[in-house]
């Protein structure tokens, strides 16, 4: 028991020390664009899941979910356009490079040949369906995806991202359990 609390001390520490290293690199680095992306990106996701129960609620599951869709791909169009050309993304790839998670997702969107092919086809619905508009956009960009393709997958993207996470996952909560719920026991 007691190893197991100094594996666990030793590792806090080593990530304590890498956010130490990491925020003075970024507070040199940021860029006006960068930080009202950051912004935009806490706004979004102070608001997004309040937002899209409310569109389930008022227009229904599927009518809330293509609503909540539009908003998002809108949200992943003003990312990518901040994001662009950004000097930090340039920073913290050159960073992630020489970790062994970043030699691992390099040889998925540089990959050459037909492997190379299949991993990103592979790769980007797991990006597009898992990932909100903010890290498609810092995921498409890290990984130089080329402009047309970063667009078309991040802002089209939003609309089946939605249907799966507004529609089915909230849709299905909301009409399954807190609507029943407000109908018997408040209203």
């Amino acid at each position: 028991m007691a190893e197991g609390a100094e594996v666990r001390a030793e590792v806090r520490g080593e990530a304590k020390a890498a956010v130490q290293k990491l925020v003075p690199f970024l507070r040199h680095r940021l860029t006006p664009r960068f930080g009202l992306a950051l912004s935009l990106w806490r706004l979004e996701a102070a608001t997004i899941t309040p937002l899209a129960l409310l569109l389930v609620a008022t227009l229904g599951r599927w009518s809330g979910a293509l609503a909540m869709g539009s908003i998002t791909a809108a949200y992943a169009a003003a990312f990518l356009f901040l994001l662009e050309g950004d000097p930090l993304l340039s920073d913290v790839r050159a960073w992630i490079t020489g970790r062994r998670l970043g030699r691992l997702l390099e040889g998925v969107f540089e990959g050459q040949g037909w492997s190379g092919t299949a991993r990103r086809a592979i790769a980007v619905p797991f990006v597009v369906m898992l990932l909100g508009p903010f890290w498609r956009a810092v995921t498409f960009h890290l990984f130089r995806m080329p402009r047309w393709a970063a667009w078309t997958f991040s802002v089209a993207g939003s609309i089946p991202h939605s249907l799966l996470w507004t529609g089915l996952v909230l849709g299905g909560l909301w009409e399954g359990l807190v609507w029943p719920f407000l109908k018997d026991h408040v209203i």
